[in-house]
């Protein structure tokens, strides 16, 4: 299958709001801002720092993700409840591109790992679930659901967490 094939935008934002999502959208790969200063936050002040496969030292620095996104013309970004819920939606989202041949589609959740309560980098568990946050990729995730017009508050006020897709 050819990306000119790809199911049409409005088929990919119907299955992630029957995914969870409370909003989503897709935008061109430009509007999502990598930003070096990303890395430092998981660096200093995230305790998390160095203790699981999918957060910084182990994730895409912000030079590579910025080759990354240059792959890719589209990117599905969606807003979920919490971190556990976004990255789950991401990678169900993943899986479902797959299932239209769309093989290219990579998921970026929220937040660190959650599948296990302690991460044996060498020997991931879960492979085929544990998947990077934007922000382990140097994602600036408040700059890019800006560029999007998404917001990150529930109209509750509860915050909400952004997830992605990176389509085709």
């Amino acid at each position: 299958m050819r990306y000119s094939e790809m199911p049409a935008d409005e088929e990919i934002l119907v299955k992630a709001k029957e995914l969870g999502a409370i909003d989503a959208v897709i935008v061109p790969s430009q509007k999502i801002v990598v930003a070096h200063w990303v890395r430092l936050k998981c660096m200093y002040g995230c305790n998390d720092y160095g203790k699981w496969r999918t957060c910084p030292p182990y994730t895409p620095d912000a030079e590579l993700m910025k080759k990354v996104l240059n792959e890719y013309s589209k990117v599905l970004l969606m807003t979920s409840a919490n971190h556990s819920s976004a990255t789950e939606i991401a990678v169900k989202m993943m899986f479902w591109m797959y299932s239209k041949s769309n093989f290219k589609a990579f998921p970026l959740g929220s937040g660190r790992c959650r599948l296990c309560e302690e991460c044996d980098i060498n020997n991931c568990k879960h492979p085929e679930l544990a998947y990077p946050s934007m922000e382990a990729c140097s994602i600036d995730v408040f700059g890019t659901a800006q560029n999007a017009g998404l917001s990150l508050t529930a109209s509750d006020g509860t915050p909400l967490h952004l997830c992605a897709v990176l389509l085709y």
